[in-house]
């Protein structure tokens, strides 16, 4: 398993890991949907979307990557699935290109990722650990 849940006394933790950049993407918003919706199965795609982000650095980048999912589902009670994934780690840029799928319930409500005790080591392995407020 690419990721681990974190113990933390009053939010959730995740540890994610992955080969590259662009994997870390993927894995970092897997890991995000399973702690959100448990076991995520996308049946249907009603959409086409992209998310671009210019961030100051690459933790920002990935929390705000975290948090985009997050206001995509909350306003539109979807879940994003990138297909194609392009990251510039040095001018912490991202643009991901994929669909929109129908979002299953939630078993845990997430309110924000925070950049309390948020990490990230370049690889590879790369490495995100973010704490989510529940």
């Amino acid at each position: 398993m690419p990721w681990v849940e974190l113990p933390h006394t009053a939010d959730a933790g995740l540890e994610i890991t992955a080969s590259s950049v662009e994997d870390l993407v993927t894995e970092a918003a897997r890991a995000f949907y399973a702690f959100m919706f448990g076991e995520v199965s996308l049946v249907r795609s009603v959409e086409e979307h992209t998310v671009e982000l210019e961030c100051m650095d690459l933790l920002e980048l990935f929390v705000s990557w975290l948090n985009e999912l997050l206001y995509i589902y909350d306003t539109k009670e979807k879940v994003f699935s990138p297909e194609t994934i392009e990251v510039d780690p040095k001018r912490a840029r991202l643009l991901a290109k994929g669909n929109l799928h129908i979002a299953p319930s939630p078993a845990r409500a997430v309110k924000a990722v925070t950049y309390g005790g948020a990490e990230i080591s370049e690889g590879p392995p790369w490495r995100l650990r973010v704490y989510l407020d529940l």
